[in-house]
Parts: structure tokens; sequence; C-alpha cells
């Protein structure tokens, strides 16, 4: 999930009028392609690696299994290494490395001094390639999922969030992988299964590789064929097919009597990031949500009093598909005005856009932000991986400061009109202890009962 961040500053931020290096495409020893940007003066080298997520090669309802996989991975060191001696030696290196998954990727970052290479891409390798996988580990990382799973249901925030996916994924593979539910499917995983999983999802045959910082192609091209030395090289596993998820238009409230504030979320459906509208999307999302200024948080917290905090946020499930959420834990007696608030306020925003004071704070805000981004590698190496995974031409990155300076006012606001949705259409989503709280709301006490609640 993406966001780059917003807050309001109290002077325009003057920055350099462009990123003056190129993003080239190189070739390792052993023929691996990846695409490098150079970081000037850097001695820190980012490696980041994306794979299919191998969702696809799991058996129906076991989806989640990639994710006690993962777990393990990450945890319970390798066939050579303990988990504390994976820890020690990459900290001995000043060194760090990093793996997560979701539908559709399946990703991996090493992040190390340039020097230091040889040495975190043999830990890496190790990590990838003979992973601890024993029935202890896998027991103790399936119960930690298992637990995080049945956490949900007691919290008001995991409700509404399993709401959510329930609502718009339905029964797809996705609503499972996501939502770690029915959690009797957590119990049914084995570890065949996840060395199967193990054993096809990281071929080498369709990756995507992203490296910043050093220059030093030689190091970086054997570190690279290092920490991948070893991986199948077979076809890498399809993936699921899925058309998207459709946000229904409902409002539902699910009570849950010993609550005690309530949870008040609406989603709606906004472009991807393979749209190539980020600027837009990211300058709205920040004026309407981020930070004491913006507009709900003023409007909810300042105003009205009836949250801690209020704002916005982004959410990616896959690639294709993104969500726009307005969230906040609100005081329960002032339920009602609150959802009444973030229609009206996030209405003036959808149709009025930004305003003519608030672009250029938050515009010379994002890229102050950009231009940090682009002095830290594994930041750097991040942000060239999403442009690859959208299918962005080669200088994507070398052009995003110069091309958010050509941005204007009357463009984001044309895309916020055009696509942040109507509230009408939205879907609200309400936790709470007040079964009554939200007149003509469709009231649930079960998440199976969600699906009474939709449009047909």
């Amino acid at each position: 999930m993406r966001l780059i961040a917003f807050m309001c500053v109290c002077a325009l931020v003057w920055v350099s009028p462009a990123f003056a290096t190129e993003t080239t495409k190189q070739t390792t020893p052993n023929g691996h392609v990846y695409w490098h940007h150079p970081i000037a003066d850097s001695k820190r080298t980012a490696v980041a690696i994306s794979w299919p997520s191998g969702l696809s090669q799991l058996p129906q309802g076991q989806e989640m299994a990639a994710r006690v996989g993962l777990s393990m991975m990450l945890n319970a060191g390798t066939e050579n290494r303990s988990p504390e001696e994976v820890v020690e030696e990459f900290n001995d290196l000043d060194a760090g490395s990093q793996l997560f998954i979701q539908p559709g990727e399946f990703r991996g970052f090493i992040v190390t001094p340039t020097d230091a290479a040889d040495e975190a891409a043999q830990i890496a390798n190790d990590v990838l390639t003979q992973p601890n996988l024993d029935e202890r580990w896998f027991k103790r990382e399936r119960n930690k999922l298992l637990q995080e799973g049945r956490g949900r249901e007691k919290h008001i925030w995991g409700i509404a969030w399993t709401l959510l996916r329930r609502a718009t994924f339905k029964d797809h593979p996705f609503e499972r992988f996501w939502s770690l539910r029915p959690t009797e499917n957590i119990e049914n995983i084995n570890l065949d299964t996840i060395k199967a999983w193990h054993a096809s999802a990281l071929s080498t045959n369709d990756i995507t590789i992203t490296v910043a910082g050093s220059s030093d192609f030689a190091a970086i091209g054997r570190a690279i064929d290092t920490a991948l030395a070893g991986l199948p090289g077979g076809e890498a596993p399809r993936e699921i097919a899925f058309d998207g998820p459709i946000i229904p238009s409902a409002t539902i409230l699910f009570h849950m009597p010993d609550a005690e504030k309530s949870a008040l979320v609406v989603f709606g459906q906004v472009p991807p990031s393979k749209a190539g509208q980020d600027f837009a999307i990211n300058l709205g999302v920040g004026v309407l949500g981020y930070g004491e200024q913006s507009r709900l948080f003023k409007a909810i917290r300042t105003e009205l009093r009836a949250a801690y905090r209020f704002g916005t946020g982004l959410d990616t499930f896959t690639r294709h598909h993104r969500t726009l959420r307005l969230n906040g834990e609100v005081d329960t007696k002032l339920l009602r005005q609150a959802l009444d608030t973030v229609e009206a306020s996030y209405e003036e925003f959808r149709k009025g856009g930004i305003g003519f004071l608030e672009f250029p704070f938050a515009k010379n805000f994002y890229r102050g932000r950009l231009e940090e981004s682009f002095k830290k590698p594994e930041n750097l190496a991040y942000l060239m991986m999403e442009s690859r995974l959208d299918g962005e031409p080669d200088d994507h990155i070398d052009t995003m400061l110069t091309r958010l300076d050509d941005t204007s006012r009357s463009d984001v606001n044309a895309f916020i009109a055009e696509n942040f949705p109507p509230f009408d259409d939205m879907l609200k989503v309400i936790v709470s202890p007040d079964v009554n709280a939200i007149e003509g709301a469709c009231v649930i006490t079960k998440i199976e009962q969600v699906s009474g609640c939709l449009p047909d």
C-alpha cells in the first residue's frame, strides 16, 4: 500500500529544479537484468527484487499458507544459521533485509554498505534458498497467524477491515488471504504445503530487480548473482485471475456492545497507481485528510471534537485495484454528526478541489519528501520497483520532479472531481456499541451477515 505523506508547512520549500541522474539498464555476469539509479557519493546500495506471489500454487482455502511461509523465512533462521545469527551477521555488516507478500507480488530487499554487499548477499541467499522449514517453527508461525486472525474478530478495526474485504472481494481467494478467515483454514495448513509453495514461488524466470545507491556495477552484479544463486529457473507461477473488487454503495453497522468507541470508515474506488496519476491522487488525499491542517481533521477533530484524529489513506489490494479510505475512531454520542460532517467536508472537497492557498504548500511539501526519498537507497529502490511494475517508461523516476513541477492545480482538481467517487456511491462501515447510532444502516452482528446488506 502506498501513500506519500503530507502535512501543512509554514513556508514554501525551495529545492533544486531537477533530479539530475539517470536510470540505466544493467546486466549481471549471470544474465540478470536490473535497473540502476545512482545516488551521488553513496556508499550504500539497496537491491529490491520482486517475484510473482505464487498464491495460485496453493490449495484452495490455504492461500494464507504463503503468509506462514514468509514468517518462517523471516523468523526461523536457515539450515545453516540460527535466527540470532542471521540478525547478528546483518547487524555486524550494518546491513539488513526484508521480505513481504501481497497478491501478485513477493518482494525482497537488501540494504548494505557497498563494500559489504557480497557478505550481505550470501546471508540473503541462505534465507531465500535454505530457510528453516522445520515442524517446530512451522507450528509456532502458524499459531501466531491463527491468533492474529482470531484477534481481528475482537477488535473494532479488525472487524471494520474484514467487513470491507468481505463486501468487496466476496469469495475470491484474495479475501481469505487478506482477512485470515475462516480461521479453520489456517489450522488446516500443513508443512508440506509451505515447502511446495517455497519450492515453486521464487523462480528467477520472471523477476524484476531495481538498485539504488552506489555505482559500483561489478559489486552490484556479484551481489545480485550471489543472492539469486540456486533459486529455480523454471516457469514462474501464474497469478490468480481477478477482475477487481466492486465496492458497493451501502451503510453497514456492526453492533459490538462491548466496544468503548465507534469505528467509522468510508471506502471508495480510485484509479490504481498504474493509471499514472499518483501526483494528483496523493496531493488530493494529503489535503483532504493528512495532518492537523487537513480538511477532515479540522472538521472532525478541531471543530466537532468527535475524534482524537480523523484522516485519509490509500490502500492497494492489488497493483490494479486501489481504494480511498476516510476513517477515524469516533465518540459514539457524536457518530451521526461525524458521518454527516465527513460527507459534507468530502463532497465540498470533491467538487471544489484543493484551494488556491493550499496547493503550493501541499505541492512543495510533497516535492521535499520526494527529494528526501531520492537520497535514501532503500526508498529510491522501492520507488523504482513501483515504477517498473506499473509499466512506466525507463525515465519515469528521472523526470518525476520535473513532472511534479509541471502539475497544475487545475489538473489536480479536474482529476479529483472526475475520479474521487461521490459519497453516496461509497461503502460506509461502522462498528459501534450503539445499535441505533445510524438511522437506516443495515445492522449486523456477524461478519457472515454482510452479504444481506449489499445490493444485488
